[in-house]
């Protein structure tokens, strides 16, 4: 893998998600949830692949599968614009790097709905990622983030980057790491819908 695919992913979906509408990429976009799970399939047969064992691939592999259906889930209607998910992955050296993106709703539209005392980006993302709250009120989800958070943070090697409109978290003992590797943008930028870079060992 070329050790500037990750950085050049990150900024060019990382611009595509705080900024108007910029051309994207087929070989980047999911446009549909039946291209995402035939990517999400791949991504498994490449993670589970030695040196690292099947089950911290399958893992990793499931915490993409949760923060790309709810590309899907939570923005059916909702697109600003381009529909789908912006998913592309790779491995540097002991590293596999996931990067997911849509133009949708965002956290705080998704779940202010349901909260109304959820009034900034900041807040609906520690409410997505610790209550059982979903946008989809009245069906009983909202534990998909909750089993992100406690995946990523059960192993030394994985890490997490999410982020919706100006709200940020980080996660796992190489959530620093994914944070040093995102652009930063100035206090008048959000990122519409959401953006996530998961990193594993």
């Amino acid at each position: 893998m070329n050790p500037n695919t990750m950085k050049e992913q990150i900024e060019a979906s990382y611009a595509w998600v705080t900024r108007h509408k910029t051309p994207s990429e087929d070989n980047v976009m999911a446009a549909t949830r039946d291209i995402f799970r035939a990517r999400l399939d791949r991504v498994y047969k490449e993670l589970t692949r030695p040196p690292r064992s099947e089950a911290e691939g399958a893992l990793l592999t499931a915490i993409a599968g949760e923060i790309g259906n709810n590309c899907f889930d939570h923005n059916l209607g909702q697109w600003r614009d381009e529909m789908g998910c912006w998913f592309i992955w790779g491995i540097d050296g002991a590293t596999a790097w996931i990067i997911l993106a849509d133009r949708g709703q965002g956290v705080l539209s998704s779940l202010g709905r349901v909260d109304p005392s959820i009034r900034t980006d900041q807040q609906a993302l520690d409410a997505a990622f610790s209550r059982i709250i979903s946008g989809r009120s009245p069906e009983k989800r909202g534990n998909g983030l909750k089993f992100v958070k406690r995946i990523v943070n059960g192993n030394s090697k994985r890490g997490l980057f999410f982020s919706s409109g100006k709200g940020r978290i980080v996660l796992g003992s190489l959530g620093p790491s994914a944070e040093a590797n995102v652009p930063q943008p100035s206090s008048a930028t959000a990122v519409f819908g959401t953006w996530a870079l998961l990193l594993g060992e």
